[in-house]
């Protein structure tokens, strides 16, 4: 009411400093003005409320989204964790293999992927079982590296300006990405 009394007050003093006669003419404007100034306030007050409580309400709401955010990231990121433990493991158990199950990983490695007169690098763990005459069975016109590949397993075909890195840590990454949607749905894993 401060405002008000000070435009009241204005408005008098005003009114007393510049004619003594127009005094009930200028009771009348101010108590016009004051009801104008207190409707314009009232407009102006539930105009405020609303855009408070509509920011409000908006900061609401984005909060909300903002934690439904976070949940599905943090569920994501379970499941990428999750179904990675089971590429890992499989890799382990690749890794593991005995000398006659490498020997077998490797051939099917070249039957299905290698060409015609490619150099095959092995691991220094698979040399003494993959040799240029076991290379010459596949009838691809294979040739042994000179040097070994640094892996866990698996082999490298070298052809002309080309290489297929067919290690375990390729050949994982490249079933993961054929297969992860499979695996996360048999895990019972939502893709969100």
């Amino acid at each position: 009411m401060n405002g008000k009394e000070n435009i009241i007050n204005k408005i008098l003093s005003d009114a007393d400093e510049r004619c003594a006669e127009i005094v009930a003419d200028a009771k009348t404007q101010a108590q016009q003005t004051v009801q104008a100034a207190q409707q314009a306030v009232r407009e102006e007050r539930q105009l405020l409320d609303s855009r408070i409580q509509a920011a409000s309400d908006e900061r609401m709401r984005n909060a909300v989204a903002n934690a439904e955010l976070d949940a599905k990231k943090y569920r994501l990121q379970v499941r990428q964790q999750l179904v990675g433990r089971c590429y890992d493991v499989a890799r382990q158990r690749l890794a593991a293999m005995d000398e006659q199950q490498r020997l077998d990983f490797v051939g099917e490695l070249l039957s299905r992927f290698a060409e015609d007169g490619e150099t095959v690098y092995v691991t220094k763990a698979d040399a003494k079982n993959v040799t240029q005459l076991w290379l010459d069975g596949f009838d691809k016109h294979l040739r042994l590296g000179k040097r070994y590949i640094r892996a866990d397993g698996g082999v490298l075909l070298e052809g002309d300006g080309y290489e297929k890195d067919l290690t375990l840590a390729n050949v994982v990454r490249y079933l993961k990405e054929q297969t992860e949607a499979q695996v996360a749905a048999r895990l019972g894993v939502r893709n969100e």
